[in-house]
């Protein structure tokens, strides 16, 4: 019965090539997007908070273009009649990305926008999916476009961006590059003919982004329209110059002219797909845009030095500009080192004055803040950090205390941090303390450190989060925190209002 049906499906198949190829691929693109349906919703609402993740659907139709002039070069494959490799190698690779999403994923979930390792998953399902689908041979085929597609993933774009000044332009020009090596991919063979496609697309993709740039174009446009520019367009002009040569081994195929698949009929391998699909929509991701509390308080002033409480001296504050890097424009990160007036023994045993470190970092856009979490923005690529676990604090604020272990230097850190907003810009404070007490007492010093943690990031990767978790925190200075806390919220709050007419 198997066998008959087998042989009904491979010859409708070399009598009407064009459906039957449609078909796998919407089944391979429903089965995709069953999936990850709860990654798709992260990556779209992340595009919402115009993060740099807005490459991600401008590299998928990028793909697409160069997968497209790959299929218009002639070649004469023999049919798949043996699948046994094909099975063997889709599924090893389907069980990989089940493993991504469901046991690697959770570990980042402190820093799942970041790393988005769900999205490395995705390409793995991808793969496979596409081998058991199509056959192991003709996937080989387009892997050029398979490494393209790749970028997906999204620490090297985000490490490159941020190496590069991470401005809008500077995404732009990162996304003509991608354009580049897809249009190389897409125009045949041969090396001076992709070197021309690559330089002509540079060229055009370069100055629609100096055109868009120059007349203030928004960031959601700047970033993916010059690169999808470039490739159409250096496409197009390889394609014509081609044709005009004569040249018919890389054109569109006519419909007479379409081949039938090389896996003439796919049976059980269609169900391991759809099997590993619906296991992958059930595995959960971590939560987006929901990790923390953020009240509004419309008289409350973002992006500026905190009000000092009384009580309490401002030994020094310095405004890193670097944060508009990361957050957006207009985003700051500044540092307050505020020292008691008077010491307490109820916080140091000798009475001494405590320094504490009070960082404030602002964005337009709040999921941004989470996108690039704290722990991107100090070196903390060595030392343990324990979960955090929430506190309350006055006016209705709900904060979170965690602790940081440094091994090298033996220093515990406390920090108590939240989130407000006055609903323009939301703001994130965190306090630092830490267990030495003498006035030289070292602080993590904020910079950008995406590139220094992708370290830390493969030591969890391969080694799992309890390395670097402090599993049986102490929360020494909790009071002392907890009550700096209370304070500098009344503080801007009370200042805010008796600032309003």
């Amino acid at each position: 019965m198997v066998s008959t049906i087998t042989k009904t499906v491979a010859a409708a198949t070399e009598k009407r090539p064009g459906e039957f190829m449609t078909l796998r691929w919407l089944f391979l693109i429903g089965c995709t997007v069953l999936a990850f349906w709860n990654t798709i919703l992260a990556v779209v609402d992340e595009m919402q908070a115009q993060t740099l993740i807005v490459y991600v659907p401008v590299l998928i139709i990028l793909c697409v273009i160069a997968a497209v002039g790959v299929s218009w070069k002639r070649v004469d494959e023999p049919p798949i009649y043996d699948r046994q490799t094909d099975v063997i190698v889709g599924i090893v690779v389907l069980i990989l990305a089940l493993a991504l999403k469901s046991l690697v994923n959770p570990r980042y979930a402190r820093s799942y926008l970041t790393t988005h390792m769900d999205l490395l998953a995705l390409w793995l399902f991808v793969l496979g999916a596409a081998v058991l689908v199509f056959g192991l041979r003709p996937v080989a085929r387009y892997r050029w476009v398979w490494l393209l597609f790749l970028l997906v993933f999204p620490i090297p774009m985000r490490a490159l961006l941020l190496a590069m000044g991470g401005t809008s332009p500077i995404a732009g020009f990162i996304l003509v590059l991608v354009a580049m090596a897809a249009t190389a991919i897409a125009v045949g063979s041969g090396r001076q003919r992709k070197a021309a496609a690559a330089l002509i697309a540079g060229a055009i993709g370069l100055g629609t982004l100096g055109l868009l740039y120059l007349v203030n174009t928004p960031r959601n446009l700047l970033i993916p329209v010059p690169a999808l520019v470039a490739a159409l367009a250096a496409t197009s002009l390889m394609l014509y110059d081609h044709r005009r040569q004569g040249g018919q081994e890389w054109a569109p195929p006519a419909p007479a002219e379409l081949t039938p698949p090389k896996v003439a009929a796919v049976g059980r391998p269609l169900l391991v797909v759809l099997v590993a699909a619906i296991a992958l929509a059930l595995v959960p991701t971590p939560a987006v845009g929901s990790t923390w509390q953020s009240n509004l308080y419309p008289q409350l002033k973002v992006g500026e030095l905190l009000v000092v409480p009384a009580g309490w001296r401002e030994e020094s504050a310095e405004v890193h500009r670097w944060g508009s890097k990361l957050y957006g424009p207009g985003a700051s990160l500044i540092r307050q080192i505020m020292v008691q007036g008077t010491g307490s023994r109820a916080y140091d045993k000798f009475g001494r004055p405590r320094r504490v470190a009070v960082d404030s970092v602002d964005s337009r856009r709040p999921l941004a803040l989470e996108v690039y979490p704290d722990l991107f923005r100090y070196d903390l690529s060595d030392e343990r950090v324990s979960e955090p676990v929430r506190v309350a604090l006055p006016m209705g604020v709900d904060g979170k205390i965690w602790n940081v272990v440094d091994d090298k230097r033996y220093l515990t850190y406390t920090v108590v941090s939240w989130w407000w907003t006055n609903g323009n810009r939301t703001e994130q404070v965190m306090l630092w303390a830490v267990d030495n007490h003498e006035a030289d007492a070292y602080f993590p010093e904020p910079r950008v450190t995406i590139l220094a943690n992708i370290d830390a990031l493969m030591t969890v990767l391969l080694r799992g989060d309890a390395v670097l978790l402090d599993s049986n925190p102490q929360y020494k200075d909790r009071a002392l925190l907890v009550d700096l806390a209370g304070d500098l919220i009344r503080t801007q709050l009370e200042a805010g209002a008796g600032e309003e007419p």
